[in-house]
């Protein structure tokens, strides 16, 4: 595969759809001194919702709602990687868990809203189920190999098997979520632009207030690398959401 094909992938659909050939043509004469340039000017794009073409009607609302769901998908897989820490998500740590409410308000605010249709939903439902269905049957046999009574100890190599298999499952529901908001976006009516704008505000809002916890977190244990490079990825990640969402507030 030809690096032009790859760096184009980077860009946001609408853009690839649109200019993809041209992006192509101008990093295959120009060789490896662009390929830099050009994946810098693919993320930048994706900051700036409001300067991509409309190819289908509701094409930026799908892919930035399909973009936040991965945000929150990539943050609650890094959460549960890192195990117990400043951040948690119970009830019963009302303090360390605030973060989560702005987040899961901004979520709510981008998925799509359905018609009260029997038509529509019966396609909702039909999309929802071929999506979904192959990472609830991986997820369903890993419980069921998982509470074998023969597997209660198991031996190193069938542990660390498991263990792989636990976070690809993980993984791939993970994608496949974010593969049912871009169908469902065909399907049902995506929110609108101010709409999505206030549902990353709600992102960005809660993607700070964890980088402050974890960020009094890492000040008090400075020795935790883990604290800081936590630190650094959620203040941008709200930075970049806040961007986002302030850009597409001009659409």
């Amino acid at each position: 595969m030809r690096a032009s094909a790859v760096l184009i992938r980077l860009y946001p659909p609408a853009i690839r759809e649109r200019w993809g050939s041209d992006i192509a043509d101008e990093v295959d004469r120009a060789g490896p001194r662009s390929w830099f340039n050009t994946a810098v000017g693919a993320g930048k794009l994706w900051l700036h919702p409001s300067d991509w073409p409309e190819t289908v009607a509701g094409q930026t609302s799908r892919v930035v709602a399909t973009a936040l769901v991965a945000v929150g998908v990539v943050l609650t897989l890094s959460l549960r990687a890192a195990g117990a820490g400043p951040l948690t998500a119970n009830i019963d740590h009302p303090a360390s868990s605030a973060w989560l409410i702005p987040i899961l308000t901004g979520v709510v605010l981008a998925v799509p809203s359905p018609a009260l249709s029997v038509p529509v939903l019966g396609r909702l439902v039909a999309v929802a189920a071929r999506t979904l269905a192959p990472p609830g049957l991986l997820f369903a046999a890993l419980c069921l190999v998982a509470n074998l009574g023969s597997l209660d100890s198991p031996v190193c190599p069938v542990r660390v098997l498991l263990l792989v298999c636990y976070w690809v499952t993980l993984c791939f529901g993970g994608i496949r979520l974010c593969v049912l908001v871009a169908r469902a976006g065909r399907v049902v009516a995506m929110p609108s632009g101010p709409r999505l704008h206030l549902a990353l505000m709600f992102v960005a809002t809660g993607l700070a207030v964890a980088a402050v916890q974890s960020f009094a977190a890492a000040f008090r244990e400075p020795s935790e690398v883990g604290l800081a490079l936590m630190t650094c990825g959620l203040a941008t990640s709200a930075t970049a959401v806040l961007i986002a969402g302030m850009d597409l507030r001009r659409r």
